[in-house]
């Protein structure tokens, strides 16, 4: 229910806006008590404050004073409808995506049903995606501090532009609105090589420390003595063990065939040690790198053990006047894959999984002097 204006405004039915000490804020609120849409900025952003009011006036004309369910055509349903359709897929079907991206989409889904789900797909264009790429580089935290989310609006966009692609598919629309979109360009990205001593000290500190830090210190020694991903680090199993080293599976297909990744004596001590560290009572280790309690780690929960071992590590770097800076589980793989090439090691593709070079160039080799012998005068 709706309340009657106290100030006239001179918003639209169902259009309602707030100046908060910090923040200002906008949107449609639907008949059944839930915003449409909601947008925000600083409070003393007035230029943006401009331009979201005429936005909120030009979205609110499109849903209608009326609007009380999803449009059969909506985008919203769309969304439904391709995480359904990526559900039957089967696993060795080209567009099939891995369980993690999909659980990543799911995240990125709920900002796209925000702003866009309320609209008809036929209704979408590229404006649109431009609008919603520069919000992202405009982006604030709750008390109105600048946090620009450049990357994942990119990704973001990416997710709306491939279930689009699915509307075409299906003859929702003829025409893709949001193909050859001009992403965001980030001019900060840092290239992380971590240093043999960073990870030495973590290693260390976690042994120190010991319980969840102990294992997340040998997580990211294994990540990168076996140059794997995150989510496949976390989700090793005691029968990924073998005689002759791990048998990884791929973390993001299902069909590629699985990477025996050979011991060393550093790996084998590694597991080993990995396996001694006491759990609750009663529980067993079936996941290597599992909690406490015997259960795969959640994303936070990982992040949090994560930073219970960073922290002190940056501590003892200072005492000792070391260079330190946090790193994580996607960090150990690209500087596993630098340090292989770094050495020459023909086998970098195999190892990564990838079938690309290009990918690895452009994804993991962070070496900032390439080696080579020059040329010899031929007679």
């Amino acid at each position: 229910m709706t309340r009657a204006r106290k100030i006239a405004d001179g918003l639209p039915y169902r259009v309602y806006e707030r100046r908060g000490v910090f923040i200002y804020s906008i949107g449609y609120m639907m008949p059944g008590g839930k915003w449409a849409f909601r947008h925000k900025c600083p409070v003393t952003d007035t230029v943006q404050i401009a331009k979201l009011r005429s936005l909120a006036v030009m979205e609110s004309l499109k849903i209608g004073a009326d609007y009380t369910e999803i449009p059969t055509n909506g985008f919203a349903r769309l969304i439904d409808d391709w995480f359904e359709w990526q559900r039957v897929l089967p696993a060795n079907i080209k567009g099939k995506r891995s369980a993690s991206t999909i659980k990543e989409n799911l995240s990125e889904s709920k900002n796209l049903r925000k702003a866009f789900g309320h609209l008809n797909v036929e209704d979408m264009t590229p404006s649109m995606a431009y609008d919603y790429l520069e919000a992202c580089l405009t982006a604030t935290d709750p008390k109105g501090n600048p946090r620009p989310r450049p990357i994942k609006g990119n990704k973001e966009i990416a997710l709306a532009r491939a279930i689009l692609q699915y509307g075409v598919r299906k003859n929702k629309i003829t025409v893709n609105p949001f193909n050859e979109i001009e992403k965001n360009e980030r001019t900060d990205t840092e290239r992380r090589l971590v240093t043999p001593e960073e990870l030495a000290l973590a290693v260390e500190m976690g042994r120190k420390i010991g319980g969840p830090q102990h294992i997340v210190a040998l997580a990211l020694q294994t990540a990168y003595l076996c140059v794997r991903r995150s989510v496949e680090v976390r989700a090793l199993t005691r029968d990924a063990i073998t005689d002759a080293g791990i048998l990884w599976k791929d973390g993001k297909s299902k069909t590629k065939p699985s990477i025996l990744i050979a011991w060393t004596p550093e790996l084998r001590a590694t597991i080993d040690e990995a396996l001694t560290v006491k759990r609750n009572k009663g529980v067993g280790t079936m996941y290597i790198f599992g909690s406490l309690r015997g259960t795969k780690y959640t994303k936070g929960g990982w992040k949090a053990s994560l930073d219970d071992l960073m922290h002190p590590c940056a501590v003892e770097a200072q005492k000792r006047e070391q260079t330190f800076k946090r790193f994580s589980l996607q960090n150990c793989r690209p500087m596993a894959v630098t340090d292989k090439l770094e050495h020459g090691d023909t086998d970098t593709a195999t190892a990564t999984g990838h079938t690309s070079d290009a990918m690895i160039k452009k994804h993991y080799d962070l070496r900032t002097v390439r080696r080579a012998t020059g040329a010899r005068i031929r007679g």
